[in-house]
Parts: C-alpha cells; structure tokens; sequence
C-alpha cells in the first residue's frame, strides 16, 4: 500500500526510560513513521530529562499529548493521541515493546481494507530484560541484535503457537461459529483511523486497569471488520515490569456491554474520542 501514513501511538504513564527505547527502535526503521505520538495519563516524570539525548538524532516528528493525572485512563490518554493524529492509519503501542527495523514495513506490507491487525509479543522475564537495557545504556542505542541473542527456539515456538490459535478462532469465525474472531491485544492494534472513528475510538468509561482494548475488538467485530494476525521478521518482546494489577475492576461493564455489542451490533459507545467523558485541557505540543 503506497504513501499510507502511519501515526504511532505510544501510551505512557511515567518509567519513561522504557519510552527511551521504543523511540529508539520506531527511529531504526527501514520505513519511517508519519509520526509518533506520546499519548500521556498524566506521568509525573519529566519527558525530556528522560529522552533529551536521543531527540536530535530522531528522524520524525514526534508530539507529547498530556492529560492531568486522575487516576488509570489509558482508554482517555489513546483518545487523546487519536484526535491529535494526522496520518490515515493507526498504530496503537505500549512503551515496553521493541521490535526489529522490518517491524513497519512488515505492517504496511500486511495490512488489508476491513482488517484490524493484532500484535503478539513475548513477554521476557525480568533476567533478559536487564541484559537487554544494559547493552542499550552502554551503547547509547537499539539494535536488536540485543534481543536475538536472547532468545531460543521455544520462544519462537511460542509465538507461532499463538498466532495458529488466533488463525484458528478467526477460522471458525468465518465459518459464522463464533461470534468473533481473535482477540486484540492493548500492547500493539493497527486500524485505519477511518474505522476507529466510525465507533468512537475507545470507550472512556473504562477507567482503572483492563478490559478497554477487549471492549474495542467487541465494537470493531460489530462495524464488520476482522482482525488480522500474521508473522513478522523477528519476534516483537514485551520487556518485563512490576505489574501494578492483575485484576480488573471493570469486569461487570464489560460483560454487560460485550452482551450488547455483539447481539445489537452497538459498535458506537457513549463517551470516546469524539464525545469525552470528562472535559478537560489537553496539553499538546511538537517536540521535534
């Protein structure tokens, strides 16, 4: 697909040193982004004490998007960066992901009319995470031959394996036996942003951890889009952290919107980017 532009949201919400990398990775590729946009929950560290190194040496535009910290509002902050965006496709990422230079030009050679793209990573435990940034301080860049060294065959069997199990639901879902197909996953969603606008980008009702980035696969499967899942060069990883929860307090909506979405085709929720929840001053600017 020739001269699509692809803006790339990065949500954050403070250990930006994590953000340090990704800017670094997203700044190696053989295709460039349109931009990449920091979709900002409110981080009480300062963005540039953490980044200012690396800011002359990136080779796209990058914007800051902020919203006042008010607790957990992730679905708010990709809201935020969407309504700020100006390419035609849309890149949805967590700061804690890296990836190889082929990672958007696999995307742009992948991507299909009525398709969502879903990503899948290796989580890495915290021993290969610290090896990794370590040869990343010390060299003062990202290559990912950092990361190939790393990791194992078993790695590699597990990413397949899960990309076979979402071929498999997205199979039975052609077939009209399930009601949807593969489930995306928050850490990395491609769209058009045509599409995303059509149901409102994310439901801002979620607030605190979970269940957003399901609530949206629920609206995209209404609208009549599928998600797509396919191999990339070299494996995407999640780099490993504290995990502030593992359950979900938004449990009981979800269930009983999934309900609605899905039997109603109600793709079009109540409060998202172009309805906001809350009104309130969103603080943007150009970094470079």
């Amino acid at each position: 697909m020739k001269k699509l532009k692809i803006s790339v949201i990065i949500s954050v919400y403070n250990k930006l040193e994590q953000l340090k990398n990704i800017l670094l990775a997203l700044n190696n590729q053989i295709e460039l982004p349109f931009e990449v946009i920091i979709a900002d929950d409110g981080s009480s560290e300062i963005l540039e004490e953490k980044i200012e190194s690396i800011i002359p040496k990136l080779r796209y535009t990058l914007k800051h998007v902020y919203q006042e910290d008010k607790g957990f509002r992730l679905a708010s902050s990709r809201n935020n960066g969407l309504n700020y965006s100006l390419g035609d496709y849309i890149l949805f990422i967590d700061q804690d992901i890296l990836f190889d230079e082929y990672f958007l030009k696999n995307i742009k050679e992948n991507i299909k009319k009525g398709e969502v793209l879903k990503i899948n990573a290796l989580f890495l435990d915290e021993e290969r995470t610290e090896k990794i940034n370590d040869k990343i301080i010390k060299n003062d860049n990202f290559d990912y031959k950092y990361i190939k060294s790393e990791l194992s065959e078993e790695d590699y069997k597990h990413i397949e394996e899960l990309n076979k199990r979402d071929k498999r639901r997205n199979f039975w879902y052609n077939l009209h036996l399930k009601k949807r197909g593969a489930k995306i996953v928050g850490l990395g969603i491609g769209c058009f942003k045509e599409d995303i606008l059509k149901i409102n980008g994310f439901d801002e009702k979620y607030e605190g951890w979970g269940c957003e980035d399901d609530d949206l696969g629920n609206r995209f499967y209404a609208l009549g889009l599928k998600v797509g899942v396919f191999n990339f060069n070299n494996l995407v990883v999640h780099m490993w952290h504290k995990s502030s929860s593992n359950k979900s307090g938004n449990d009981g909506y979800y269930r009983a919107r999934k309900k609605v979405i899905l039997s109603k085709k109600e793709y079009i929720c109540e409060f998202g980017c172009k309805n906001r929840l809350k009104k309130e001053k969103i603080k943007e600017r150009i970094i470079k």
